[in-house]
């Protein structure tokens, strides 16, 4: 009997073929951990997408963001440089 370590997990094999298993073990362990990586990898990246789609539909509605108790206004670099230009006309 061989005892091995499989990604937090105990699992007994039987046999001689003890380099073949822990070898074909931290491969799929290894597999595993990059699926997962990915996985969170690619649920950051949709909750990041998600979010910036509702900042640029806000914008474009010309709505505004809450976040906790304070509202913003999201503005353009021209509506910016129009309101700075508007002061200084004053």
């Amino acid at each position: 009997m061989i005892m091995t370590r499989h990604c937090n997990k105990e699992e007994t094999h039987a046999g001689t073929e003890k380099h073949t298993i822990k070898t074909y073990l931290r491969r799929d362990c290894i597999l595993n951990e990059l699926m997962e990586s990915e996985a969170f990898s690619v649920g950051v990246a949709t909750g990041i997408s998600l979010y910036q789609n509702k900042v640029v539909t806000a914008h474009e509605h010309k709505l505004p963001i809450i976040i906790g108790d304070n509202v913003y206004y999201v503005q353009s670099g021209r509506e910016r440089l129009q309101e700075a230009i508007d002061k200084i006309c004053r």
